[in-house]
């Protein structure tokens, strides 16, 4: 019986062990990781996931969290704007954004049924498609508008996808008339989106949940393009009001607020 006893031990310790603490491993650097991330120390979290990644490759929660951080990395080293002529990019957040479209791949091949990864390729697409030119920028368009559909048409309520989405088709119809008949011919005249189509996508991201501070301040910018200064002013006041709950929220209520002075001083000024 002590023999037994013994073995069954021994199996225990020296067996079974191997595959359980190399599993736990994984999960305790995603804990770790998500630490940072709730602390939107995006690159910590980062290093985390990574050490995740070498140990689970394959595993979907890994994949997503690793996808996600590579480009909130580069979402923090690239900045935002509320005016998009001041826009500028750096080659330190095109690695990053590079090797999230690398990821966003990976995970979109290995689980095609899930909305999550169309969601995060469009984003990586979106993000890489700042730093190239011409006929490579139009097709990384098309594939945007696409994967957001996609992650829409299999998870109805999930707002990243239809804030993505608002953004693209605002992206679109700021074109001029040249570029934007350049890449309808590359697409076969399937390039399309207007200011309206982008107010559209984004209310209805509004609608599902009112609280997003990313949701206004993409509102604003498309109500600045449709000419209508009230509803800017709205919604960059709600992106005043509303918790930060994301990595950007800081810096999206700064540019929110200095837009919002310049527009109220400019409206106080019209009255007098």
């Amino acid at each position: 019986m002590m023999h037994v006893l013994l073995v069954f031990i021994s199996v225990v310790l020296l067996g079974f062990p191997a595959e359980y603490l190399k599993a736990q491993d994984y999960i305790d650097f995603i804990k770790k990781g998500d630490e940072y991330y709730r602390e939107f120390n995006s690159f910590r979290a980062l290093k985390e996931y990574e050490k995740a990644y070498k140990i689970a490759p394959d595993n979907y929660e890994v994949l997503l969290r690793l996808t996600r951080v590579y480009n909130d990395v580069g979402e923090d080293i690239q900045g935002i704007w509320f005016d998009d002529k001041k826009k500028v990019t750096t080659e330190v957040a095109k690695k990053y954004f590079e090797k999230a479209t690398w990821f966003a791949s990976l995970l979109h091949n290995r689980f095609p049924d899930k909305a999550e990864p169309y969601f995060l390729l469009a984003l990586s697409y979106g993000h890489l498609a700042l730093f190239k030119g011409g006929r490579e920028k139009v097709k990384l368009a098309k594939d945007i508008e696409q994967n957001c559909l996609k992650a829409i048409e299999l998870d109805p309520n999930f707002i990243p996808a239809y804030i993505a989405l608002g953004v693209y088709y605002r992206e679109v119809a700021g074109l001029n008339w040249f570029l934007k008949s350049f890449a309808r011919s590359l697409t076969n005249g399937s390039l399309n989106g207007t200011y309206r189509d982008s107010e559209r996508v984004l209310l209805k991201a509004l609608e599902l949940n009112p609280s997003i501070i990313r949701t206004h301040f993409e509102l604003a910018k498309t109500y600045k393009a449709l000419g209508k200064e009230d509803k800017v002013i709205y919604h960059l006041k709600k992106v005043l009001e509303l918790p930060i709950v994301d990595h950007q929220d800081k810096v999206i209520k700064s540019e929110a607020g200095s837009n919002l002075n310049r527009l109220l001083a400019k409206k106080y000024k019209k009255v007098e």
